[in-house]
């Protein structure tokens, strides 16, 4: 079954890679080019990629086009980096409840818990998923300041949010290095 955890984190760094290249690939786009050559369908039996002259393909009787919202004029720098905040929001997020589901599930929730990085890892998921801002409950008031590396987790943070100076794609690498080598060790 560890095996499975291992490949598991394993394909959940692969999405976050592809991820990261379609940041990479939207910072260089044009904005006046991408929207006028391309569209995104999305039908009840799958997206379609298509140009912007092409019809729907028939397939997709009902479906949804998806465009670009936001201020006057679509922003790739600012589109390209709340990307990137999603990726890292769900890698971390990925990451450790496969690694907690597992571990629930084989009866080793007090190894996980006993980690060093295992309480800043769970603010730090409930801090990007929950409301995207430090929100401290009585159970982790008791627990902090909580600590992983040169990262300082304290109740000066409360209600601010997350910021990548703070926790970025290197920190997520790096934390998702620890969570599967503990998983590797559960073999």
């Amino acid at each position: 079954m560890a095996e499975s955890l291992v490949q598991g984190l394993k394909t959940i760094r692969s999405n976050f890679s592809v991820g990261l290249f379609s940041h990479c690939l939207l910072r260089r786009l044009k904005p006046e080019n991408l929207g006028s050559t391309n569209r995104v369908i999305i039908g009840e039996d799958g997206l379609y990629c298509i140009s912007r002259g092409q019809a729907v393909p028939a397939e997709a009787r009902q479906y949804y086009e998806v465009e670009f919202a936001g201020a006057p004029g679509l922003n790739i720098d600012r589109a390209a980096m709340e990307l990137a905040k999603m990726l890292l929001r769900n890698f971390t997020l990925d990451s450790f409840e496969a690694v907690r589901a597992y571990c629930k599930e084989t009866n080793q929730l007090d190894e996980l818990k006993s980690q060093p990085w295992y309480e800043f890892t769970r603010m730090m998921r409930n801090s990007l998923t929950h409301t995207q801002r430090w929100h401290f409950r009585k159970y982790d008031k008791a627990r902090l300041p909580v600590k992983w590396r040169d990262k300082v987790i304290d109740l000066s943070m409360e209600g601010a949010e997350p910021t990548f100076a703070f926790y970025d794609w290197w920190d997520g690498c790096e934390l998702w290095e620890e969570m599967n080598i503990f998983a590797a060790s559960r073999e």
